[in-house]
């Protein structure tokens, strides 16, 4: 990997990436989000900075496109935590690590929260040094079951929600669904396997936080946010941490 391929690539997300942090949660997170580049040389200098390991990985995708989004998004990731850190080494050199339960977390700085999601459409990144945070990134054109999978995944009363509309509507208002779901589970570290019943949202008149793990604090620790500026369905969830 040289300098140059480095540079090249933070000038290239510099100049693509957009902030959406959403207006009431500027106290608390930063929002990047990212498009996907369909120009091959884009992937060829992504791949350049990642580890082999990251190569191994991408190498196990079926297809080009596959290949091409993981390496983009793990290159996205080290450019964020470089501009979070306010570093200029080499993206090479910016190393996430994982928790147990998948977590990333740069060990430069142990006490701040990142969130990473992405799909076919681009990636999305977040940073809070205060909050518990988790973004989620979901492409609402995909064709699914969305009111059998609501009745299998929701509450009662968010799966009526998406249930009670039709067409492209029941489509947007599972994905907002799932998109709090996922993002809520990250802002307290965990994943899918966690549940997603596990918290419950309510979209219309406003958007609330129903019901969240006691465990974590419950509802009133939490605030969602949808998150606007993507061509897909994206979610910002905060939690307050109780030692701060």
């Amino acid at each position: 990997m040289t300098r140059d391929n480095s540079d090249r690539i933070n000038d290239l997300f510099a100049a693509s990436s957009s902030d959406l942090t959403p207006a009431p949660a500027r106290h608390a997170a930063h929002v990047l989000y990212a498009p996907v580049s369909r120009d091959p040389e884009v992937t060829r200098r992504c791949a350049s900075v990642l580890s082999d390991t990251e190569l191994q990985r991408a190498d196990r995708f079926v297809t080009q496109g596959d290949k091409a989004q993981f390496k983009q998004r793990r290159a996205f990731r080290r450019f964020y935590g470089a501009t979070v850190l306010g570093s200029s080494r080499p993206l090479s050199q910016i190393v996430f690590e994982e928790t147990e339960n998948g977590r990333p977390y740069l060990s430069d700085l142990p006490d701040s929260w990142f969130s990473f999601s992405s799909c076919r459409f681009g990636f999305l990144g977040a940073w809070s040094s205060t909050h518990g945070i988790g973004v989620d990134l979901e492409d609402q054109t995909r064709n699914l079951e969305a009111a059998e999978l609501a009745h299998r995944f929701f509450s009662g009363a968010e799966a009526n929600a998406v249930e009670g509309v039709g067409g492209l509507e029941r489509l947007r208002t599972f994905f907002q669904f799932w998109s709090l779901k996922e993002a809520a589970l990250k802002s307290i570290g965990e994943g899918l396997p966690f549940g997603l019943d596990a918290f419950e949202f309510e979209l219309d008149p406003n958007l609330l936080v129903v019901h969240a793990p006691p465990d974590h604090g419950g509802p009133e620790q939490y605030d969602a946010h949808m998150i606007e500026g993507t061509d897909s369905c994206a979610a910002l969830v905060i939690r307050r941490l109780a030692d701060r």
